[in-house]
């Protein structure tokens, strides 16, 4: 939206201005509304009347002295203050592309436009002030607008109008300029003009630059706890290609990128006995929390590792061979590869299949006999919509459908086309409210398979919106602690599959 946008036209009260209600005394906030919605506050507005009039015929009106009223004025006028976070967001603007333009457009009377002058706002940076009470027209007044756009030399589609009524936006964009209504926390901080303006790539490449090594998972509900597992570490090092941003615990035990080392027990014993020769991954790169003290490897974070790795690391680590016989020594009663390298946890998981058959599908096994039990159950998993709810290991639905499209871009023409389901899948979670990360993991599904943008535009519109102040996006949740429920989440991944969305978006363009 933002490309073309030359000058960005702001309301002063509910904006750029906040003012505090308890503050004003002598009227209540209904008889406020009263005088706000007459003909007299209009041609207070429009400079027609004066102040001391406009109180004389408020008073009349509701049957107060008009010393009260203008007494009330001045409290309000006197509790204004300036909206720091969006003032700070227009100073980075403007830093980020100077020749991008700011005016004031306010409905306000010549007396109270002295007082506010007043006010610690950057005035310099606007190039304009459009006061009501000084140009004799008022918002919604198509020509106001129209005057505003003769005065900025911008056509309509140039100005974006930043307002906090509905009504003044409706008349904005009626005549072809912009429009954000400050109805919510993001929009009021500037959050939403950052998302408008600046380019999302780069606020995102710098936030996964300056959190680098800290990409820490966290635990919805759980302000208290981060979540330092291997799994999100190799989910974004897959996406990014980038090992400078993450850490990552080996099965041999050497670390990658030491700024978050809790690897042992506070008594400095190994957290974990297994074979480390094996090659085999655990979930946890440090102490496991939420669960047992003793925690297996996995299915799930080796066949990501394997996935992520660059190929220059894989004979480091292990004979990639070796992994795959056991996982397809590592099987239940069925015949399907499990979660766990555990006999104490007998586990089977979509998800984890998925991601098993990508490996097996990556370094040429995908004619393994020994994996066609996992793939007839993966398919019946698509096909009969098991992961609708979610599962023991996994939090949305969207999860099981980005691993399923990640293995549908890498397998054999003939898995492929028993995964044709994924598309009917897709289509119809598209718009369906779900956290962040979800969303993300929907979008990228949509993208890998080759769903067109115009069917699931709504849903990135949504997830650009999202990006926060510090250029990253939300941590939502994906995955559980099976043992708890406990939903995991990570800004870092978020952020990660946003940043290849948006790419993927603008390859096409």
């Amino acid at each position: 939206m933002g490309s073309n946008i030359k000058g960005v036209v702001f309301d002063l009260g509910g904006v750029l201005l906040e003012w505090d209600r308890h503050r004003v005394t002598g009227l209540c906030s209904g008889q406020f509304l009263t005088i706000m919605n007459t003909t007299t506050w209009h041609d207070l507005d429009r400079g027609v009347i004066s102040l001391e009039e406009a109180c004389k015929n408020f008073g009349e009106l509701l049957g107060v002295d008009s010393a009260i009223v203008e007494s009330s004025l001045e409290q309000a006028q006197s509790s204004l203050t300036v909206n720091v976070s969006l003032v700070k967001t227009i100073h980075d603007l403007r830093h980020s592309n100077p020749d991008l333009k700011f005016y004031i457009l306010s409905n306000i009377s010549k007396e109270h436009f002295e007082i506010v002058k007043s006010l610690d706002i950057p005035w310099p940076i606007f190039t304009l002030v459009f006061a009501s009470g000084v140009e004799g027209m008022r918002k919604p007044d198509l020509c106001f607008f129209q005057h505003v756009v003769q005065q900025t030399g911008f056509r309509p589609s140039e100005l974006l109008m930043v307002d906090d009524t509905a009504e003044n936006i409706c008349a904005a964009r009626s005549l072809g300029m912009r429009g954000l209504l400050v109805d919510n926390e993001l929009a009021k901080s500037g959050g939403t003009l950052r998302n408008l303006l600046q380019d999302p790539l780069s606020r995102a490449e710098k936030f996964m630059k300056a959190k680098a090594g800290r990409h820490h998972s966290i635990i919805e509900g759980r302000s208290d706890l981060e979540l330092e597992d291997n799994f999100a570490q190799l989910l974004i090092w897959e996406l990014t290609g980038n090992a400078d941003i993450i850490y990552l615990k080996y099965p041999s035990g050497k670390l990658h990128n030491t700024q978050s080392q809790t690897t042992s027990k506070p008594n400095g014993q190994v957290l974990n006995n297994w074979n480390v020769e094996s090659g085999l991954w655990n979930y946890f790169y440090g102490t496991p929390i939420l669960t047992t003290s003793q925690f297996p490897p996995d299915a799930d974070t080796t066949s990501i590792a394997y996935l992520s790795l660059p190929e220059e690391c894989l004979n480091q680590v292990a004979d990639v061979r070796g992994v795959l016989d056991q996982m397809a020594g590592n099987l239940n009663p069925e015949g399907i590869m499990q979660t766990y390298f555990c006999k104490e946890r007998p586990r089977i998981t979509p998800e984890v299949r998925c991601n098993i058959l990508r490996v097996f599908y990556r370094f040429g096994h995908g004619s393994d006999p020994r994996i066609r039990k996992t793939e007839e159950w993966v398919v019946k998993c698509l096909d009969n919509k098991a992961c609708l709810n979610g599962n023991r290991h996994y939090s949305t639905p969207e999860a099981f459908l980005y691993f399923v499209a990640r293995l549908y871009v890498e397998c054999s023409e003939n898995l492929r086309k028993e995964l044709r389901a994924i598309y009917d899948e897709l289509r119809d979670r598209i718009d369906v409210p779900t956290n962040p990360l979800a969303l993300a993991l929907r979008i990228s599904a949509c993208q890998l398979v080759g769903i067109g943008l115009n069917l699931y535009k709504k849903d990135f519109e949504l997830l650009m919106s999202l990006q926060e102040d510090d250029g990253g996006w939300p941590a939502g949740h994906f995955c559980c602690i099976g043992r708890t429920g406990a939903r995991i989440g990570n800004r870092g991944f978020t952020t990660a599959l946003a940043m290849n969305i948006i790419r993927y978006k603008r390859s096409r363009a």
